[in-house]
């Protein structure tokens, strides 16, 4: 994954509200028919298996919910952008990382930020965290949540999938987090302690801008298979 400099990473997840007000709404069995005629039947049987996992869990307690979500999207297979898209950095919508069977660091936390928001998480609590694995200095992008206090903080990771808060991953350099109003916090991490450097007002920023058009133009395509009814 390739994270651009910082004068330009400003990341607007607002002006469409993708992310903002997400709630599932009934899915008929024409969607997943429309799924496996578009994907193939294993394609469909993700999607009615991450369906019925957000029902099952929408009422569950805020730990459950968490652990839910990181499961089910680190159980997919890490695949690079070169080769599952032959592009550098291809950001994926969670449609397509479910029916295309795999993604990388920001496809699956992506998938996990709208996954809970549709389990009923506040977009308040979750963050896109963008840090560097300080063993191999790799670029890698995890979703966190935050308390409404700002005083604890636990990480959904694909490299190390056991969710734990953010003073135990200290093998992550914190570089900022985006909030899903588009507000960009800059991070000063001193190895120690981390706290927040800068904060800025929301911008647009082009590859988050493009998974939001794809998710309405795949909402758009799979509402008219749905009676006219919203996915979500």
């Amino acid at each position: 994954m390739k994270i651009p400099k910082i004068i330009v990473i400003f990341v607007c997840l607002c002006s469409t509200n993708v992310f903002a007000d997400l709630k599932l709404n009934p899915w008929s069995d024409k969607v997943f028919e429309q799924i496996e005629t578009d994907y193939g039947a294993a394609a469909s049987q993700r999607m009615k298996n991450i369906y019925q996992l957000i029902l099952d869990n929408e009422d569950k307690p805020l730990r459950t919910k968490l652990e839910a979500a990181n499961t089910a999207l680190n159980n997919l297979p890490w695949i690079s952008d070169r080769e599952k898209w032959s592009a550098d950095d291809y950001w994926a919508t969670p449609f397509e990382t479910l029916t295309q069977f795999g993604g990388d660091c920001e496809d699956m936390a992506i998938g996990k930020l709208v996954v809970l928001r549709l389990m009923g998480i506040p977009k308040k609590n979750l963050y896109l965290t963008y840090a560097k694995v300080k063993k191999t200095g790799e670029i890698h992008m995890v979703l966190v949540w935050v308390n409404d206090a700002r005083t604890q903080i636990l990480v959904l990771d694909n490299l190390d999938k056991t969710i734990k808060s953010g003073k135990m991953r200290t093998d992550l350099f914190v570089v900022y987090l985006t909030d899903a109003d588009g507000k960009m916090f800059l991070i000063q991490d001193d190895s120690k302690k981390r706290n927040i450097k800068a904060e800025f007002k929301p911008k647009r920023f082009e590859k988050l801008e493009t998974v939001k058009q794809r998710m309405l133009e795949n909402q758009a395509k799979y509402t008219k298979i749905n009676g006219g009814k919203a996915l979500f």
